[in-house]
């Protein structure tokens, strides 16, 4: 049994509550300039802040209850700080390192907004042991001045969050240096996903497939590992065998389908390209949410997902996601998913050039998208990575209405269904069903 502990959720969504009610504050700030967190203090207390000209830092807390002395300095740091109340009009807070009179920068309680880049989050690690090591995570992140906050025990992998970006940084030399660490690596946060497109008028994106019931050992089944997977339609909610959610929260919108609920119909999509007996087929999708409420997903949520799934049935799976920089954390994952059968296709990026996208470049079958002659689109990454192209286009319906797509996201999922939907009809392995799909849709460059 694949032994996972811990969320998958990055952590890294921007929050900062001060509630003057009680006269407590809670936060979740990952790496957040001082500027940006102060402008979004001075809305919510509606205090005068002054700030030290030319001062400024990268804030990285996370806290609850706390009260606001405390609450200030988690946020400011190294930064002094005095707090002047006002009779009949808002207090001051002042913000410097040298002196409360060279706190002369105003700052406008306007333009509270921030949003996280994609890239390695500096105060978190993945950590792999070697094979055979009588290493103790607990204590050696105790030693660091770390917390596990993940554990993939079956590989020895495990994610460390340390309370400073230079406490992580030192602990990344330091376990570079000792030959009982397999690895070790930032995690890193992946890009959003693709815009989920636009509804269309007097289109349908109707394909004939039904389910055959069967049992669970007789299933073949496709993780799509992505946002939160929506109610479908009727006919397609039969193919969903779970959803299953390695994050915290989701989103509370469904005025428009999620990434994830376009990908789960374009992988029944695929299927039904692949097998036309009307007879029914035994694919079915299997949900995992890696992103829950935040916007971005990270290397270490990726791997989980894709364990998860491998976990409860899952031999195909269709990753729609990607970065600029290689995870051999997640690499490991791919790998260990590989050598028990699994099959692995990630999108080769939206960019439009040559540039490699992990984990397409690692060790999954990368994606790319063509036009309906058969050229590259426009935005799709080609390169070495892409050893597949799918449909540049795709559909979904939702809500009564079709939406159109574009990206390498859609000609993944498409793809991951027709090597599926191929291995149902003709009783194939995922190893047979795998070569059948580079045959029949490989890219050539």
């Amino acid at each position: 049994m694949i032994a996972i502990q811990g969320l998958g959720g990055t952590n890294a969504a921007y929050s900062l509550h001060w509630n003057t009610a009680s006269n407590r504050v809670d936060a979740r700030i990952p790496g957040v300039p001082l500027s940006k967190v102060l402008t979004r203090l001075a809305r919510q207390t509606e205090w005068e802040i002054r700030i030290e000209s030319g001062k400024d830092r990268t804030v990285l807390t996370e806290f609850s209850d706390l009260p606001p002395r405390d609450a200030l300095r988690a946020l400011l740091g190294e930064f002094s700080f005095v707090l002047i109340p006002e009779r009949n009009k808002p207090s001051r807070l002042l913000v410097y390192q040298s002196s409360a009179d060279a706190a002369d920068t105003l700052v406008n309680p306007g333009d509270d907004e921030y949003t996280l880049e994609p890239g390695p989050i500096p105060n978190e690690l993945i950590v792999r042991i070697k094979p055979g090591s009588k290493l103790q995570i607990d204590e050696l992140a105790k030693k660091l001045g770390a917390k596990v906050v993940g554990r993939l025990e079956e590989l020895g992998a495990y994610r460390l969050r340390f309370p400073t970006a230079e406490a992580a940084e030192a602990a990344l030399a330091a376990l570079k240096a000792r030959d009982d660490i397999a690895g070790v690596e930032h995690n890193q946060l992946l890009p959003p996903p693709n815009d989920t497109g636009t509804p269309l008028a007097n289109t349908k994106a109707d394909f004939t497939l039904k389910p055959k019931v069967v049992g669970a050992k007789d299933m073949i089944v496709v993780g799509v590992i992505d946002t939160r997977v929506q109610t479908l339609p009727d006919k397609y909610e039969s193919f969903i065998l779970d959803r299953r959610s390695i994050a915290e929260g989701a989103p509370t919108t469904d005025s428009t389908p999620t990434h994830g609920t376009v990908m789960a119909e374009n992988i029944l999509q695929g299927v039904a390209m692949a097998d036309q007996s009307n007879q029914g087929s035994t694919v079915r999708v299997l949900s995992e949410d890696i992103y829950g409420k935040d916007s971005m997903a990270s290397t270490w949520s990726v791997a989980l997902g894709i364990y998860d799934a491998a976990a409860h049935g899952a031999t195909y799976f269709s990753l729609s996601l990607g970065g600029k920089q290689d995870s051999p954390a997640l690499d490991s994952v791919i790998a260990s998913v590989k050598a028990q059968g699994g099959i692995v296709l990630a999108a080769a990026g939206n960019d439009g050039g040559t540039d490699p996208i992990y984990p397409a470049a690692g060790g999954a079958l990368g994606v790319t998208a063509v036009t309906p002659q058969g050229q590259p689109a426009s935005y799709a990454n080609t390169g070495p990575q892409a050893v597949l192209a799918g449909p540049s286009m795709t559909y979904a319906d939702y809500n009564g209405l079709v939406w159109q797509a574009t990206g390498t996201s859609g000609a993944t999922a498409i793809l991951s269904g027709l090597m599926a939907g191929h291995a149902a009809a003709f009783n194939l392995t995922p190893a047979q069903s795998s070569s059948w799909l580079l045959q029949t849709a490989g890219f050539h460059h």
